[in-house]
Formats: structure tokens, C-alpha cells, sequence
């Protein structure tokens, strides 16, 4: 029994229907099988010709009008009568195999570039972690934020107060000259004392004395 299975619809193609259908026909163990992609206006369509006893071909009918790839979407299946030759399921399944990995070979390489990409990355990831490691040590710095803050607004009148550092340097210099006369100094300072002593006692005893001849004149 030969079928011509024609299934259509706005998503048939790309979404591993042949493939879906050939493991199915290898299941079965079909004695000739094969597909391909189509169109019937702007519809998809997706064709399998079937070979091999009515139980078998009606049942790979069946499991056509019940199951489809996940991606697939279609309005409608159906079949009709075959009367031309159809390959053997063998040669088709090999050549679908060929047709897949062909279709694969351009995604597995950008996979490997991706891979690669990849490994590059997580070479990272010893140093990340010892950054990430940090983040405590940086949130309790950071807590600081305020503080400092307060701290740097004082920075203007440090500045205007350091200005003053070599005017200070310049009046602080004598200091040591002065520490060196300081002896000669404090002698002087109590000379000077001796001095003030002697004059006041003298002062007393002249004002007692005018005051003694004032009382013997009679002068007040």
C-alpha cells in the first residue's frame, strides 16, 4: 500500500518535522519512505510517501493526524492514493541524517565560539570571588560615608589655618637665640629688682625725714 501524506499549515517548515515523521517510518520498519518540504500557496507543507503493508501505512496515517513537533503548527493533513516508485526507508533515513548534520554543522560552531567565550569568562571567576569577597569590608567603609562628609567640610579652614604655618616657622626662629641669653637675662631682670628695693627704702627714709622737719617748724 503506497500513501501520499501532504500536511500544511503557517509553521510546518524548520521545526523538525521531516526528521519527527522519519523516526516514526523507522518504528513502523516501512519498506520505502520519503519526505520533503513543500508549499500550496502561501501555506507550508511538509510531503511523506509511504510504502509498506495497509496496517503499518495506516498507522504512521494515524500517528501523522494525532502528533506533531512542539513548534509546528498546521490547519490541515490528508491522504491520497500513490502510484509511483518511493525510495527505501534506509536510503531516505541516511540522507535526512545527511541533510540535519549539515544544518547543525553552522550552529555547533557557534556554539564552540560561544563555548570558548565562555571558558574565557569563567577564568574570572577566582578573581571575582575574591572581590566579592570584599564587599563586606566596603559596606562597612562606605557606612563611614557621612562622617566623612563632616570631616572634609572642615577643609577650607584647615587650609587658611595652614597658611599661617610659615608666618609661625618665621616669629618661632628667635626661640632659640632667646633660650641662650635667657641666663643673661634673668641676672639683668634681678639687678634691676635689687635696684627698685634700694630706691624704695631710700624713699621711705626721705619722706620721714621731711616729715620730722615739717613737725619741728611747725609745717603741716
Amino acid at each position: 500500500m503506497k500513501l501520499k501524506i501532504t500536511i500544511t499549515g503557517p509553521k510546518v517548515h524548520d521545526v523538525g518535522y521531516r526528521p519527527w515523521l522519519t523516526e516514526k517510518a523507522v518504528d513502523l520498519a516501512l519498506r520505502g519512505f520519503e519526505v520533503y518540504n513543500d508549499a500550496e500557496g502561501d501555506l507550508q507543507s511538509v510531503v511523506a510517501l509511504v510504502d509498506s503493508d495497509k496496517r503499518r501505512a495506516t498507522q504512521f496515517f494515524e500517528f501523522a493526524k494525532a502528533e506533531l513537533p512542539p513548534l509546528a503548527r498546521i490547519d490541515d493533513i490528508r491522504s491520497e492514493p500513490y502510484d509511483e516508485e518511493i525510495q527505501p526507508l534506509w536510503q531516505s533515513a541516511t540522507l535526512g541524517t545527511f541533510v540535519q548534520i549539515n544544518k547543525a554543522v553552522p550552529i555547533l560552531q557557534e556554539m564552540r565560539e560561544d563555548l570558548r567565550e565562555v571558558k574565557t569568562n569563567t577564568n574570572l571567576i577566582p578573581e571575582i570571588a575574591e572581590n566579592t569577597r570584599l564587599i563586606p569590608e566596603i559596606a562597612e567603609n562606605t557606612r563611614l560615608i557621612p562622617e566623612i562628609a563632616e570631616n572634609t567640610r572642615l577643609i577650607p579652614e584647615i587650609a587658611e589655618n595652614t597658611r599661617l604655618i610659615p608666618e609661625i616657622a618665621e616669629n618661632t626662629r628667635p626661640i632659640p637665640e632667646i633660650a641662650e641669653k635667657q641666663d643673661v637675662i634673668i641676672d639683668e631682670i634681678r639687678g634691676l629688682h635689687r635696684e627698685m628695693t634700694f630706691d624704695a627704702g631710700w624713699r621711705a627714709r626721705i619722706e620721714s625725714d621731711i616729715q620730722a622737719i615739717k613737725a619741728k617748724i611747725g609745717i603741716r
